[in-house]
């Protein structure tokens, strides 16, 4: 239960007056029924195991196909790197 809030006006100051919030702290939290606050123990699988269940199961599926997507991609992105170091030789060439 969250603390409740009312606007009051601020009668002690000589400046011109400001809403300051009056703050109602009388509150309890939820008790959960547990007076030593234990909590349960869920058994999660690590990031290891779950990496390794991955790879095993789906990453040897898609490899080769993202294999040569990769290669694809990098064989795009060099002609245009070579053609303009190309170009530069042949600019302090001539």
């Amino acid at each position: 239960m969250k603390p409740t809030t009312k606007m009051i006006e601020n009668e002690g100051s000589h400046r011109e007056s400001r809403k300051l919030p009056k703050i109602d702290l009388n509150y309890h939290s939820i008790s959960t029924g547990s007076p030593g606050g234990c909590c349960a123990r869920l058994a999660s699988p690590s990031f290891r195991n779950i990496s390794r269940a991955y790879f095993a199961r789906e990453a040897n599926n898609y490899f080769l196909a993202e294999a040569s997507v990769f290669a694809v991609i990098m064989v795009t992105a060099a002609v245009p790197l070579i053609n303009g170091a190309h170009a530069v030789l042949n600019l302090i060439g001539s």
